[in-house]
């Protein structure tokens, strides 16, 4: 796989991820890396009629990301992987997944989280998070889609108390 974004939303499969970012990146694979998902084979079923046939789908719990680097339909692929939460991204990186750019896409707020963005909240946890992944050298980026602005992540961080 050649992972070239990790994209963290909270609505997983979604017009903006078909007509948007997939194009945009040119992407052949897309990886749904979620727990609760790969439990429901009902969701998985619709979520993989709304995939186009020419891009390569796989749905797996996040821990076993690294499994498909031995896929031989996927290897070499421009990937992209969609997640529900920073703490799947961080936990794919936390397992040897080599990344270099995370897009924060959607998020709901769960209760008395911080808003990052107009679609995207955040607590302290994930904010930790951020920032273990900023310092390993992994770029960190707000967007909806890729006609907006990309707002790094490192400009609004200062301004966010932990």
């Amino acid at each position: 796989m050649n992972i070239v974004l990790i994209r963290v939303d909270d609505r997983l499969i979604h017009g903006q991820i078909l007509e948007s970012w997939l194009p945009y990146l040119k992407a052949q694979c897309l990886v749904v890396a979620n727990d609760l998902l790969v439990e429901d084979s009902f969701q998985m079923a619709i979520l993989s009629m709304a995939v186009p046939d020419r891009i390569k789908l796989r749905m797996v719990n996040v821990d076993r990301i690294s499994a498909l680097q031995a896929d031989n339909d996927v290897q070499g692929k421009v990937t992209l992987i969609i997640v529900s939460s920073i703490t799947d991204a961080w936990r794919i990186i936390k397992n040897g997944i080599q990344v270099e750019k995370i897009n924060l896409g959607n998020m709901r707020s769960r209760g008395s989280d911080k808003q990052l963005m107009y679609s995207f909240w955040v607590n302290d946890s994930d904010i930790e998070m951020i920032k273990d992944i900023l310092s390993q050298g992994i770029s960190v980026s707000l967007q909806s889609v890729p006609r907006e602005k990309e707002v790094d992540i490192r400009e609004i961080l200062d301004t966010l108390s932990v």
